[in-house]
């Protein structure tokens, strides 16, 4: 891959800040804020370094305020360890390219990157292929790319989407994600992914029907785009829906803050009944067909 073309991934998987000035090694929301910009930044904008007195109101506001300062602060810092990555893989993909290692006096790119970085040179070549999977892994969307945060669990997700593509790919990520919320897990482990992976199967009527085609034998059969959507309105369900409900993702956000959860699940409730009167409406409308 060109060296154009990397930095065009990772651009579209981070977000930019919009002030060129500012330090491009610090994520986008931690940039000082322009002058228009909303009154509600993140606690941490400007590279903040929060104290004790940022912490006030009743216990329970505290422990709210606390909860989702670590859960944003820790977002931030995967979003900002997948910026590190992508722009030492530019860096390295184009000294690589460009032999820039023997005008150091170097024979050797690999020895000459791990002396720069200061690490082994078998985790030079590691650095650029897991560059490759967060590139990867970005197809499945956001909702599901941010719960890959292991660099195992990446390459067993890059694995399912080179062998089956990113629709397969997204239903072992929803499997993945309720089975872990079953396990009181936050994300799937790369184990997990791994056995959800394995026990695809395509069904015997349809691997005969393929059979003839090189190997095609592994992934499941093409779906119309018109069908598409329907075809995985239930996998997409339980990933969006059944996992975060599940006994420890609730637990978690009540004692977080009781009176925001009563406040979604209801918001929940009116969706999922809207949800269903459509659902029996194309249910009536199947059964005519």
């Amino acid at each position: 891959m060109s060296a154009n073309k990397l930095i065009a991934a990772g651009q579209s998987r981070l977000k930019k800040a919009d002030d060129s000035a500012v330090d491009p090694a610090v994520p986008a929301e931690l940039q000082s804020q322009r002058a228009d910009s909303p009154a509600d930044t993140s606690a941490f904008a400007g590279g903040r370094v929060l104290g004790a007195d940022d912490v006030t109101g009743t216990p329970e506001e505290q422990l709210a305020y606390v909860t989702e300062r670590l859960t944003e602060i820790d977002a931030i810092g995967r979003r900002a360890e997948d910026f590190v990555v992508l722009n030492k893989a530019v860096l390295l993909e184009v000294a690589q390219d460009r032999e820039l290692h023997t005008v150091a006096g170097a024979s050797n790119f690999a020895q000459w990157a791990g002396g720069v970085l200061d690490i082994e040179e078998k985790y030079v070549f590691e650095l650029l292929k897991d560059a490759e999977r967060i590139r990867s892994i970005a197809a499945l969307g956001p909702d599901l790319a941010q719960h890959l945060t292991k660099a195992s669990a990446r390459k067993v997700m890059s694995n399912v989407i080179t062998q089956h593509g990113v629709e397969v790919a997204r239903d072992v990520m929803g499997e993945g994600l309720a089975k872990a919320a079953e396990q009181g897990k936050k994300r799937p482990t790369a184990a997990l992914l791994a056995e959800v992976a394995g026990a695809l199967q395509i069904p015997p009527q349809e691997r005969s029907e393929i059979s003839d085609l090189a190997g095609s034998a592994s992934r499941p059969p093409l779906i119309p785009p018109e069908l598409r959507a329907v075809a995985h309105a239930a996998k997409e369900l339980r990933a969006r829906v059944y996992a975060p409900l599940a006994p420890a993702s609730i637990a978690a956000a009540l004692t977080a803050n009781p009176a925001a959860v009563h406040g979604y699940l209801e918001d929940l409730q009116v969706e999922l009944d809207r949800a269903s009167k459509r659902l029996a409406a194309a249910q009536r409308a199947a059964a005519e067909a």
